[in-house]
């Protein structure tokens, strides 16, 4: 068992007033997966079942060593969330909590399970090619069918990310799931500053 102040954790309100991301001093998960399900969490992961616990939660992604936490509503003040969120998530931490069950993904259902087949997608047929020029996409929101999507790096800015998204990304995601419905360009394309082209 480790003593509390050796996991270091850091918290990031984001532009979206109901997230805020959480940077761990670890790896939580070694990819990419989003739970909005607290029956789930109970199930499978006793980490994410303290958090939802707590409350006011609509949704949790992990990847690598970050935490993007979405809530219901957006708060006045992240500050006395934020610090409920990481003591509950450093008491987990601490003792030896499981942060996902091995094969957990495939037992996903409703929304999560349709939101981890568009993550895979993103995963291994989109991000490898365009970090072929710096860039990225990832999945910042999901409402029933309908996404929100952010392009990164080198896509961010350039002057072919709309026909990107429209015609690659779009495409791609809407081959492998079907019953996709809306995609929305979440990307502030302003703030670039390294665009490919």
């Amino acid at each position: 068992m480790t003593d509390a102040t050796e996991i270091r954790i850091t918290a990031e309100p984001q532009a979206r007033p109901d997230q805020c991301l959480f940077r761990f001093d670890r790896i939580l998960y070694p990819g990419t997966v989003y739970v909005s399900d607290p029956a789930f969490a109970a199930a499978h992961s006793p980490f994410l079942h303290a958090l939802f616990e707590l409350g006011g939660i609509r949704g949790i992604q992990l990847r690598h060593s970050e935490m993007l936490v979405t809530l219901e509503e957006k708060p006045d003040d992240w500050r006395e969330i934020a610090r409920a969120i990481g003591a509950a998530a450093r008491a987990r931490l601490q003792a030896g909590d499981e942060v996902l069950a091995e094969g957990a993904i495939d037992k996903m259902e409703g929304h999560d399970a349709f939101r981890a087949r568009v993550q895979q997608v993103v995963d291994t047929r989109l991000n490898p090619g365009l970090a072929a020029h710096g860039g990225f996409v990832e999945i910042v929101d999901s409402r029933g069918h309908d996404l929100w999507l952010n392009m990164g790096g080198g896509c961010q800015g350039c002057s072919s990310a709309a026909a990107t998204m429209k015609q690659g990304v779009e495409v791609a995601i809407r081959d492998a799931v079907p019953e996709v419905e809306a995609i929305h360009d979440a990307t502030d394309h302003a703030a670039g500053t390294n665009p490919y082209m």
